[in-house]
């Protein structure tokens, strides 16, 4: 059994520690910085069907007290493919200060032969909670690693043996049930610092439903047959390509890594939420790839929901989650927020928009846009035309939410063209009342159908790119111009230099406040009196609202 180095122990059990890397890049988040994931909680979760002890930590507490690793057994790493930096340098750290059997996982996982090579003992491959059952069972309930033949035999995995990398193929996907029965762990949220006001993530839709291939010509020769079996064809005819184009939208790796839309029982949504809450959570989102397949795998039973836009929204089941959800007393009074995530424009119709408003009225809706050619869309392999896009952004508003649209500059079959186009849909997004326009640059991830391409041109090189990001930028900074003079309610979780930081309650713009540090831990009404940025603005705080920062509760 592997020991500790820390000669105060006087018991030998093993413990986990479990680091959240997620959208940190080389160390250090730069946006989403209120978002708390649900893979690392997910992960614990099967440590606590075996009460094995964990804590989860995120990067950076850990950089600043690496020594902490001392206290632990195993290693367990939640990164993407993004966060390779931040994961190594955590595998450094153990190597100085820890000392047992390392592993990591989460969509970086697809990356597998360099994290072997760059010491980690196991990388689990794709969705993780069955293989770290597996492992728990095999010996790493002990804080040592299963014999080898025993790894050959786990689905999931990939470690190196007699020097060459074995890999054991993706881990086996979840049914509904199983995301009953493996339920995230909620007392770990306390681990993360600020918990209380930070937009923690429950999932209930795993996978997507747009299993449509892209039409463009990779870089391989390979190219669509145009057999039209992806959107014509069976439900499950379409799990697989007669040319082995990977499902999805190009530049995503949610459809090849999870596979299809499976939603989760609304008792256990209830119960995590539910739970959450009791904790002191007050911001949770409703998370999957898409809100509205929830329960549309459900009407087409036993068949996979490999069709984005057939059928309709499950109506039915959205109310009911929703219902129950709002019946709970801190929903229903104020105290807690509900705020759902991505949402497939195609989908929406004046029937969901007006039940999202019914319950969600005044939060945040993500719509992936990503072109303004529907030439250029339909090559990529979107569910939905730039049209739809902007027919979802008028009736969200008139339904009272709040829609924020995604763009990606730097795709493969980006022309002057397509970015001439794509401004123009971002323009009238803003004009219909679409809040923010996201653009990122895209990258190529592996698993995708797009892995093979070159990353896109940082927007200052490229003519088309430019002008993407420089509209984006000019829309963004309008919106926040308007914001000038109002009010908003925000939560304040931490400093930046002299000011207290920020985050509306129900989303939106991080606001820096002039000696807002000492109302940490409150919900506050502040005004906006500049905007510092596209994605900042500064504020004063007016009134208190209420404390809601849990300060009871320990985390041991």
């Amino acid at each position: 059994m592997v020991k500790h180095r820390n000669p105060k122990r006087s018991t030998i059990m093993t413990r986990v520690l479990m680091i959240d890397c997620l959208a940190r890049g080389k160390g250090e988040r730069r946006a989403t910085l209120d978002v708390v994931g649900v893979g690392p909680r997910s992960i614990v979760g099967v440590l606590e069907l075996f009460n094995i002890e964990s804590r989860i930590m995120v990067f950076e507490e850990l950089a600043a007290n690496p020594a902490v690793m001392l206290e632990y057994d195993v290693l367990m790493v939640s990164a993407m493919s993004s966060d390779k930096g931040c994961a190594f340098k955590a595998l450094r750290y153990w190597k100085e200060f820890g000392r047992g059997p390392t592993i990591i996982g989460g969509p970086i996982g697809e990356e597998y032969t360099l994290l072997i090579e760059k010491g980690f003992d196991l990388v689990v491959v794709g969705e993780g909670e069955k293989v770290v059952e597996k492992l728990l069972k095999l010996g790493l309930r002990d804080g040592v690693l299963p014999e080898v033949d025993r790894l050959k035999e786990t689905q999931g995995l990939a470690f190196k043996h007699n020097d060459n990398v074995v890999f054991t193929g993706r881990g086996p996907r979840l049914s509904g049930q199983d995301l009953d029965f493996y339920r995230p762990s909620t007392k770990r949220i306390i681990d993360y610092p600020s918990y209380w006001g930070l937009r923690i993530y429950v999932e209930v839709v795993r996978g997507c439903s747009n299993f449509y291939r892209p039409k463009i010509k990779f870089p391989s020769g390979v190219k669509c047959i145009d057999c039209d079996i992806c959107r014509s064809g069976e439900l499950r005819q379409r799990l697989t390509c007669p040319v082995n184009i990977p499902p999805g939208c190009g530049y995503c790796s949610v459809p090849a890594l999870y596979g299809p839309s499976r939603s989760k029982p609304i008792d256990a949504v209830y119960r995590e939420v539910k739970e959450l809450i009791e904790l002191g959570a007050t911001r949770i989102v409703l998370s999957g790839p898409d809100f509205l397949d929830y329960g549309r795998d459900w009407l087409v039973e036993p068949d996979p929901l490999t069709d984005p836009r057939s059928p309709p929204p499950n109506i039915d089941a959205i109310k009911e989650l929703l219902e129950r959800l709002w019946n709970i007393s801190e929903v229903s009074s104020g105290e807690v927020a509900i705020m759902i995530e991505n949402i497939k424009a195609n989908l929406v119709s004046e029937e969901v928009a007006s039940l999202l408003g019914e319950y969600l009225k005044g939060t945040p809706v993500h719509i992936g846009c990503e072109t303004g050619s529907i030439e250029h869309a339909l090559a990529i392999g979107r569910p939905s035309t730039p049209n739809e896009c902007i027919k979802a952004v008028e009736l969200l508003v008139k339904h009272g939410l709040r829609p924020y649209l995604y763009f990606i500059h730097g795709l493969p079959g980006q022309t002057l063209d397509t970015a001439y186009e794509t401004i123009k849909i971002m323009e009238e997004a803003f004009s219909k009342g679409a809040e923010k326009i996201t653009v990122y640059r895209f990258s190529p991830l592996p698993g995708t159908a797009f892995e093979q391409f070159p990353p896109g041109p940082p927007a200052h090189s490229n003519p088309a790119s430019s002008l993407i990001y420089s509209k984006a930028t000019e829309l963004n900074k309008m919106y926040k111009n308007r914001l000038i003079g109002k009010n908003i309610e925000a939560v304040v979780v931490g400093r930046r230099g002299s000011y207290g930081v920020a985050y509306p309650f129900y989303h939106g713009p991080v606001i820096l406040v002039n000696d807002g540090i000492r109302f940490r831990g409150y919900l506050v009404e502040i005004k906006i009196t500049k905007v510092i940025s596209d994605r900042l603005v500064e504020g004063q705080v007016l009134r208190v609202i209420r404390r809601i920062e849990k300060t009871s509760i320990s985390k041991r």
